[in-house]
This record gives C-alpha cells, structure tokens and sequence, in this order.
C-alpha cells in the first residue's frame, strides 16, 4: 500500500508539473521587417521580411524565414519607459559601414529584446 501512495504522489507531482511549466514558458512568435541588411552576433542578415520566435524566460532565439530557419541567437530582455507604440527595429552603424541589430521592440510590449554581446549561429539546412 506504501508503494501505491508513493506512486500516486509522484505521478501527481508529475502531473501538476506537466501542466504548469507551460503556462510559465509561453512561445511568442512575431514578425519583424529588416529594412536594411544587418548583422547579429556577427552573422549576416539579408534585408526582408523575419519571423521571430523565442520561449520567454529563456536567452535564445530563432530567425526564420518563411518555414526555413536562419539563425539562433541569444539576446536579453530590457524594460522599456513605456509599452512600444509601434513594432521597431533598432540598429547601430559599424564603422565599416555595416548595419549591427542592437534592438527589436514590439508594439503593445513594455520590453524589448536586446542583442549587446549576443552569440549567433547560422543554421545550415
């Protein structure tokens, strides 16, 4: 009987875990527009249209392109003063001339994703 009740609290536990760790890990999927071509983490970024797709409370995302993934790289959350009036790209220009992302803000959102000394990597497919 010791056994049955120690199963039985276990697969509780299990199960109360199952169901609450995803309403803690929500996936967020968003759209971006690179107006210009840009770098992140080193990686080369084509101009055009970007979905973006990241779990919160975790460091890494995906860059895909139509169903094709591009690149993952790791970013921070940085608070903004006030929620983003519109979706926004925000990049800084390289003395070589090149365009490195530095920010992307999401309209409605009171945080943006930050990329200072991130890690990319580009996914080969």
């Amino acid at each position: 009987m010791r056994k049955f009740m120690s199963a039985a609290v276990l697969g509780l536990v299990l199960f109360v875990g199952l169901v609450t760790v995803p309403a803690f890990a929500q996936e967020v999927n968003r759209s971006i527009l690179l107006k210009r071509d840009a770098k992140i983490g080193g990686q080369s970024l084509p101009k055009g249209e970007y979905d973006v797709k990241y779990v919160e409370g975790k460091d890494e995302l995906v860059i895909a392109k139509g169903n094709r993934e591009v690149l993952t790289a790791t970013y921070k959350v940085a608070k903004l003063d006030k929620a983003a009036k519109v979706t926004a790209v925000i990049y800084s220009q390289e003395a070589d001339g090149s365009f490195q992302l530095k920010r992307i803000e999401f309209q409605g959102k009171d945080s943006a994703l930050t990329f200072e000394n991130t890690v990319a990597k580009l996914i080969s497919r």
